[in-house]
């Protein structure tokens, strides 16, 4: 995987499009794994159409968009790809379609860390992306989805085809042949140049859009912003006021609200906690190898002084300005934490591979064992580490 990355991010990274062999090669990401998290993300929208959520779920044909698809989205019944392509077959003579899953790896922590393996050691040689990368998992055939053309002027595309064939065809003013990507290969588009993707029979693929376009940094930080205001400043009711106004002066009537909501932007902009929390969110980022949002964090559990513990997903730790600690983060989850104490845990389990609770807790020394137990249940639920033997913490 190494090499194929090398190469790939000297030559053809956002310089021109191209087609290579899968990085990981064609099993690292399970197509029956990405064919169930399609089917349980579809589950919801087989009753009707939901707005402003995740997953979300689009069913297309050649005519375009059906905003309710009901049953021609996989369900129970379709226990296979291949059984719910020939239903489709079926019940739609044959006509193109394409089913396509927006952010489905928040379903499934299995297929996330697939995803994740494959794309930090590109992130090691081009940089960790510094928004959210856009996943699709996309099942269809014969079809064109024009979805390029509005997105990826401010995104580069990265298709990973697991079965049948992707072919991105450059929209009607952009120069350059058709490139086709077949099962076991990864297809490579650079932000810039508005394209279609052509579906081949029987085709599953995901896809990834990583930000290129530096507006897209803008909107991020003002959504940062908007929040905070809005946690400042809670529910006010929007004012309504008359105009011409009562006193029939010439100017124009101030509106204490704008006029407050400037003064807090000014405040916030200005203040050390927007950088604390752009930080926050950056360590969050490169835990999660910025597929984000990330899958929930594991129910919690107790640990028993017994338990064997072992390092899983990376501990990302940054330094916060002094006397507020470090920022802690694993899989897209982030918590503070003061002192050296938690240093020294992960040195043992580094060194160690596998220690009990018991030995995590004498190794800090007296009187810090609850501290050390809160940590190390902490990690556990944001899957920091895995236990050794245990049945009930999957």
């Amino acid at each position: 995987m190494t090499a194929a990355w090398d190469d790939f991010a000297a030559r053809h990274w956002l310089r021109a499009p191209a087609v290579l062999p899968a990085p990981g090669g064609p099993r690292a990401l399970g197509a029956d794994r990405a064919y169930g998290v399609m089917v349980e993300a579809a589950h919801p929208f087989r009753a009707g159409t939901r707005f402003r959520a995740l997953p979300d779920v689009r069913f297309l044909v050649e005519g375009g968009r059906i905003r309710a698809p009901g049953d021609l989205l996989p369900g129970p019944e379709d226990g296979t790809a291949e059984q719910y392509a020939e239903r489709l077959d079926a019940r739609l003579n044959g006509t193109g379609r394409l089913l396509a899953v927006e952010q489905p790896l928040l379903l499934d922590h299995t297929l996330w860390t697939q995803v994740r393996e494959l794309v930090v050691p590109l992130w090691e040689r081009i940089g960790h992306p510094v928004l959210p990368v856009v996943t699709e998992l996309a099942l269809g055939q014969g079809i064109t989805d024009g979805d390029g053309l509005r997105r990826e002027p401010v995104h580069a595309a990265l298709v990973w085809v697991l079965r049948g064939s992707v072919t991105a065809v450059p929209a009607g003013d952009q120069d350059g042949p058709t490139t086709t990507a077949r099962a076991g290969e990864l297809l490579h588009w650079p932000a810039g140049r508005p394209h279609a993707l052509r579906y081949g029979p029987r085709t599953l693929a995901l896809r990834l859009l990583v930000p290129s376009d530096a507006r897209l940094l803008t909107e991020a930080v003002k959504d940062v912003v908007a929040g905070m205001l809005h946690e400042r400043r809670g529910h006010d009711r929007v004012p309504y006021l008359p105009y011409p106004p009562s006193d029939d002066e010439a100017r124009a009537p101030e509106v204490p609200e704008l006029g407050e909501t400037g003064a807090a932007l000014r405040e916030v902009t200005g203040e050390d906690r927007l950088g604390v929390v752009l930080r926050v969110l950056w360590a969050r980022r490169v835990s999660a190898a910025a597929l984000e949002p990330a899958p929930a964090p594991r129910p919690p559990v107790r640990l028993a002084p017994g338990d064997r513990l072992r390092p899983a997903s990376p501990v990302v730790r940054m330094a916060l300005d002094e006397g507020q600690g470090c920022v802690w983060a694993v899989d897209g989850h982030a918590f503070s934490l003061r002192g050296a104490l938690g240093e020294r845990v992960l040195d043992l389990l580094r060194e160690h591979g596998t220690r009990t609770v018991a030995d995590l807790c004498a190794a800090a020394g007296p009187g810090r064992e609850h501290q050390v137990l809160a940590l190390l249940e902490k990690l556990h639920t944001l899957r920091g580490v895995d236990t050794a033997g245990r049945t009930d913490t999957a």
